[in-house]
């Protein structure tokens, strides 16, 4: 080959690699710009992989269009915070070791039950990911979790004064349906009684009564006369809350005063006798609550100073986004 053609071959070898490389920028293209960073295409197109392609199996036609856009704007938007956030942690010094990182991918392998490594490859794969991927992920999200501790948990303070005040003004959130706890005696009755079933029972409930009044022990007649479930437990329902109970027993079980013995009651089942042992009405003292309370309250403050910490980041840098360019 003379030196004319081996000039020709080495051109057309470098516009060959110009020419892929031109149509790779084509291909992935900037879709934004964080002060001196660029967001591509593709890494829009992995990020949302997943949540495209659920789109993808669920939508068609126009709706499958608009929700695809919708959902790569609000991923680009992510990416956007996520990087402001990762240069913000840069000039502050946030640094994360690898062997954070490894303790950290250590700890999502044993939560999902991943003892060996190929099994987690695997299971990396389905899910668009390497892991060398996955340390980025991880080690990126720990790094923005110590900027936020740094700029935004540690300014929340929740005091005792707000947990009585938010108490106070969602007591009905907390409470809970009143309750009973109570003992029962049941004398059956045939689906289709005779007079003389009737009788016979009403009889026996009279009895039954009769003892409970002259101070026999409630447990001593419910083993002895009643025909429920719970007679040789003295007659023990447990503690029943209200909507659980026949209503014509609800009645008298949620106005019998503790302690007491009802008169006998009828219901489809048949007679029946209750006492009533303990009552809550259902209000939930602050103590009970109060860990709860806070947790709310700081979630709210936490989400709070999040919106205002990245509306700070995001005035004072410099965003182009080209998405629909």
């Amino acid at each position: 080959m003379g030196r004319y053609g081996k000039y020709l071959l080495l051109f057309f070898l470098v516009w060959e690699r110009v020419a892929s490389a031109g149509q790779g920028f084509l291909i992935d293209k900037v879709v934004a710009v964080v002060n001196d960073e660029v967001i591509t295409l593709s890494e829009l197109q992995k990020e949302g992989k997943p949540l495209i392609q659920r789109i993808r199996q669920k939508l068609e036609g126009e709706a499958q269009a608009s929700q695809v856009q919708i959902t790569q704007r609000q991923i680009l938007q992510a990416l956007i915070l996520r990087r402001l956030q990762l240069q913000e942690a840069g000039k502050e010094g946030i640094v994360v070791e690898s062997s954070d990182v490894d303790a950290t991918i250590k700890v999502i392998k044993e939560r999902n039950g991943l003892t060996g490594d190929k099994e987690f490859t695997e299971v990396l794969a389905k899910e668009n990911l390497t892991l060398d991927e996955l340390r980025t992920k991880v080690r990126e999200q720990m790094v923005v979790d110590r900027l936020l501790t740094r700029h935004v948990r540690t300014r929340i303070v929740v005091s005792e004064e707000e947990i009585t005040a938010y108490y106070q003004a969602h007591m009905d959130e907390f409470d809970q349906s009143p309750s009973v706890r109570m003992r029962h005696i049941l004398i059956r009755l045939p689906k289709e009684p005779s007079p003389a079933d009737v009788t016979q029972a009403q009889a026996r409930a009279a009895e039954a009564l009769a003892k409970l009044r002259n101070g026999a022990k409630f447990e001593e007649v419910a083993a002895e006369y009643s025909d429920g479930p719970t007679a040789q437990g003295g007659g023990d329902l447990g503690v029943i809350q209200k909507g659980e109970l026949d209503p014509a027993l609800e009645r008298v079980a949620f106005s019998l005063e503790q302690g007491t013995v009802s008169d006998v009651i009828q219901t489809a089942a048949g007679l029946n006798i209750i006492r009533v042992d303990e009552r809550t009405t259902g209000d939930v003292p602050i103590d009970a609550v109060r860990a709860r309370v806070r947790q709310r309250l700081f979630q709210e403050k936490m989400k709070q100073r999040m919106d205002e910490y990245f509306a700070e980041l995001t005035k004072k840098a410099y965003i182009d986004v080209r998405l629909d360019q």
